[in-house]
């Protein structure tokens, strides 16, 4: 009989292949622990020695309340020295001081990208945004669409350590854009609002090259607070 720490190994390298291979694609929300239970003939302790072998080894993150989800870490310390320390999101109370980071710092590049923009970088967000049409409200790939959007903005801003700093949020960013997602069935006028209308206004203001606008309009999508910067 296959003892607990050999099977949770195995449950492992199952999950770590589903991840890399995109069966597991990143932002998804993992299924429940039963779930996976069933899915891999395991029992719980099995199933939770993965997944915090998964959470130490940067595949996933567990917030409080939510369930767990996929994560990819694409910068590591040797790459570029700044890091996020121990800080995890663990409650809306951190998912707040995320979104309240990413509106003064998406602000400040969307606004950069209005300035800096070419027509390279103008193609790639047109392309992140025709995904996220395409994709559908009610997709799962809608997230990744929504990433490629704002690294896309990021990257226009031409400005190689915010890039670099904005990998690095990317986890903790990602949660945020699955708990606004998580509304989307709910809320069907948010959700046009949101995942289509201001990833729009957006990309107009920043191809207008109208600074203040994109400033605007970016921290207005990410505070969820309608109209309160207009």
């Amino acid at each position: 009989m296959a003892r607990p720490a050999n099977l949770s190994n195995a449950v492992y390298d199952k999950m770590k292949e589903a991840v890399d291979c995109g069966e597991f694609p990143e932002g998804l929300k993992l299924p429940t622990e039963n779930a996976l239970c069933e899915r891999y003939g395991v029992s719980r302790p099995v199933v939770r020695g993965a997944m915090e072998r998964l959470r130490k080894d940067g595949y996933i993150k567990t917030v409080r309340g939510s369930g767990s989800f996929v994560i990819k870490e694409l910068v590591t310390p040797t790459q570029f020295a700044p890091t996020l320390g121990e800080f995890a999101i663990s409650g809306i109370g951190d998912v707040i001081q995320c979104q309240e980071t990413r509106m003064a710092f998406e602000g400040e590049m969307a606004a950069l990208a209005a300035e800096r923009w070419t027509k390279k970088e103008m193609e790639e967000l047109e392309a992140a945004l025709a995904q996220i049409h395409s994709a559908g409200l009610d997709s799962a790939s809608t997230i990744d669409g929504d990433m490629r959007f704002h690294t896309a903005v990021v990257k226009a801003a031409k400005n190689e350590y915010a890039a670099a700093v904005y990998e690095l949020m990317k986890p903790q960013i990602l949660v945020g854009m699955n708990m606004s997602k998580g509304l989307y069935p709910l809320l069907p006028e948010f959700a046009h609002r949101h995942g289509i209308e201001e990833h729009k206004a957006i990309l107009d203001a920043i191809r207008a090259r109208d600074v203040d606008s994109a400033r605007r309009e970016m921290r207005n999508h990410i505070g969820f607070f309608g109209d309160q910067f207009k």
